[in-house]
């Protein structure tokens, strides 16, 4: 079974830090070089802050994907069993 590790919490946590501060229009004063890099640090400070909401989003991913997969096993099962087939293993229209 897949996990999530505390290595994509943190890089998950970093992205949505670093997508809110530039959404945010901090430092608007600073040139975008400058801006950028005060992004980093600020990121690179404080992307913990973020941990809580990543996982949480990390774990909804998680879930989606694993109802999509049972999802599509079932309807592969359902094809290989001849579910949905007439009494003659032909289309339900033959």
């Amino acid at each position: 079974m897949a996990s999530i590790g505390p290595d994509q919490v943190e890089a998950e946590a970093r992205a949505l830090l670093k997508e809110a501060i530039e959404r945010s229009g901090w430092y608007p004063i600073l040139s975008p070089a400058e801006r950028d890099k005060r992004i980093e640090q600020d990121v690179e400070r404080y992307w913990h802050v973020m941990a809580q909401e990543a996982a949480r989003r990390l774990l909804d991913r998680f879930d989606a994907c694993s109802r999509v997969a049972h999802h599509k096993a079932g309807l592969a099962q359902d094809i290989g069993s001849g579910a949905g087939l007439g009494s003659l293993g032909r289309g339900m229209n033959s």
